[in-house]
């Protein structure tokens, strides 16, 4: 199927599907990943004032050179990562546009992209209309890879695969054993490693890694971070791109004619998102720890078996002690009982009719409710 073909083919996002749904029945919303942790005043306030002093055209299509300068800081001193601000960072609208960009520069008609599912949705379409081919590995109900599985499906056409660390929507964080075997894969079949740590921020148990930083992996990974989830603006489609220089060019290409560049007052109110405290960051995982345990504890009253994540805010939970298949079990649930959920076929290719996704980013009181409601599933 030739490039314009398979975008006609991609279906409607679910998950915003399911917003609409909960908008329509007047439900809360605990599909898609709108965090309502509150944006910090510093930074809202840098945004204003921005707007205030003109900053209101293009910047330079590769982002502004101060965000770009703060960011190299940033990958320096929390991932351990060393990148030229001038060629090698490029500021995108937001992480899944540098994802959309990375396939569009880099994954040519028919190359094969390895997939961990249950996958971010926005993974399929990206391959898919880059004219690339997606291939699928299993993460298993215990978060374990499947090694065999994962070398049986690398071959000769393998450009690329695409990781999540923290995962979307098992919550797993990926640990380093299991990152050195697939650094191993991809320097044995000469593949590119793209990898999207946009909830890096936000981790429970374990640390956060970055690819990149193993051994012979910086000349082959594609870093992909953002500001949309840790400081609550996803609104704002701020998001940045980080590889080696030879690889970004292709990139900024694709960035160039998508998109030509990120809005600029929200560029320059990031910067002050880079300065924030450690408090910060505390506080905002201490408050998503308590939405965790409250979902968690919530849905473990009924007869659903919730995952309890390691990282990110959603919560999968396997619903086949109900006797329904995804897609009916959430449109009943959003109906009869006002909270909407993601069917967890949504994340794969031919599984996950006994998964649901729950998001826990909303405000504390809203989650207990939510709870509430479903008390009697």
């Amino acid at each position: 199927m030739k490039g314009a073909n398979r975008v006609k083919a991609l279906s409607e996002s679910v998950i915003r599907e399911m917003t609409r749904k909960a908008k329509k029945h007047d439900a809360i919303n605990l599909s898609q990943g709108y965090p309502e942790y509150p944006t910090h005043e510093l930074i809202k306030e840098n945004a204003k004032k921005a707007i205030d002093s003109g900053l209101n055209q293009y910047s330079v299509t590769w982002g502004r050179e101060d965000l770009r300068s703060k960011i190299a800081e940033k990958l320096r001193d929390f991932n351990e990562l060393e990148y030229d601000q001038e060629y090698e960072i490029t500021v995108t609208c937001g992480a899944s546009e540098a994802i959309m960009s990375a396939m569009l520069g880099l994954v040519e008609n028919d190359d094969e992209v390895l997939i961990f599912q249950p996958f971010y949705e926005n993974y399929v379409p990206a391959v898919s209309m880059a004219s690339g081919r997606p291939r699928f590995t299993t993460i298993d109900k215990d978060l374990k890879l499947d090694e065999e599985e994962i070398k049986e499906m690398v071959g000769e056409d393998t450009k690329a695969m695409i990781l999540n660390t923290p995962h979307n929507p098992t919550g797993k964080v990926f640990q380093k054993d299991e990152l050195e075997f697939l650094r191993d894969i991809c320097i044995d079949g000469n593949i590119f490693l793209i990898t999207d740590e946009i909830y890096e921020r936000i981790i429970f148990e374990g640390e956060h890694i970055s690819p990149a930083t193993l051994d012979g992996m910086k000349e082959r990974t594609i870093t992909i971070g953002g500001f949309s989830k840790g400081y609550s603006i996803t609104g704002w489609r701020v998001g940045y791109v980080a590889s080696p220089k030879s690889l970004m060019k292709p990139i900024r290409k694709a960035h160039d004619y998508t998109t030509v560049c990120a809005p600029t007052p929200f560029q320059k109110a990031s910067i002050k998102a880079l300065a924030l405290t450690d408090d910060y960051y505390s506080e905002m995982l201490d408050y998503y720890r308590k939405g965790r345990d409250i979902v968690y504890e919530g849905l473990k009253n009924t007869k659903m078996d919730p995952l309890k994540p390691e990282g990110a805010y959603y919560m999968l939970a396997n619903i086949e002690n109900y006797d329904v298949e995804d897609r009916e079990f959430v449109d009943q649930l959003v109906k009869e009982k006002g909270v909407a959920a993601v069917p967890g076929s949504s994340f794969f290719e031919d599984k996950g009719e006994n998964l649901v996704r729950f998001c826990f980013s909303q405000e504390i009181d809203k989650l207990k409710k939510a709870m509430r409601r479903i008390s009697s599933l």
